[in-house]
């Protein structure tokens, strides 16, 4: 991953004086993480064994026949790749494209987790805690099909992160 910006915090309310503020206000923390990626590369590979090497095919790399023409002017989840731009490279011979140099998509995310601590006793608390990963259930997609002799060639048909929303209790002494 060429690019990739983290950034995380915790924030705590301040213990109050007052009786009532005490009881509903101190003890919350909030932990943000934020993350910002850049696209994650993939290879384009023939899905048939070109070099008749007789080893599994997955490894064999594609010909790029089109520098230029890699991402189609309307990219879109189902039309990332240009198949046009590609070509399966002919018996005994291995495909002239190198190992991940074709972008896939980015990825922006967003996880919170809200937590209390209430005081039982002097050395006895109890945490609440609520957890969401992905809370604004932003749409991160996955690589497209890399096959190139797939039907779904350059399409993408999954996503990397859905939001997921835990809750939690714990008694620390």
């Amino acid at each position: 991953i060429r690019h990739l910006f983290n950034l995380s915090m915790v924030a705590r309310t301040p213990n109050f004086s007052n009786k009532l503020l005490r009881m509903v206000v101190t003890g919350w923390q909030i932990s943000p993480i934020v993350r910002i990626q850049s696209a994650k590369e993939f290879t384009v590979t023939a899905g048939v064994d070109t070099a008749l090497s007789g080893v599994a095919t997955t490894g064999e790399t594609a010909n790029l026949v089109s520098p230029g023409g890699i991402y189609p002017a309307n990219q879109s989840y189902s039309n990332w790749l240009n198949k046009a731009a590609f070509s399966t490279p002919p018996n005994g011979t291995y495909g002239n494209l190198g190992l991940n140099n074709i972008k896939g998509p980015g990825n922006f995310n967003v996880d919170m987790s809200l937590v209390r601590i209430f005081q039982v006793r002097e050395r006895i608390s109890l945490q609440i805690r609520a957890e969401a990963f992905n809370l604004p259930n932003w749409v991160n997609f996955s690589n497209p099909t890399s096959t190139l002799n797939s039907n779904l060639f350059g399409t993408i048909t999954s996503d990397d992160s859905p939001r997921i929303v835990q809750l939690a209790a714990k008694i620390m002494f």
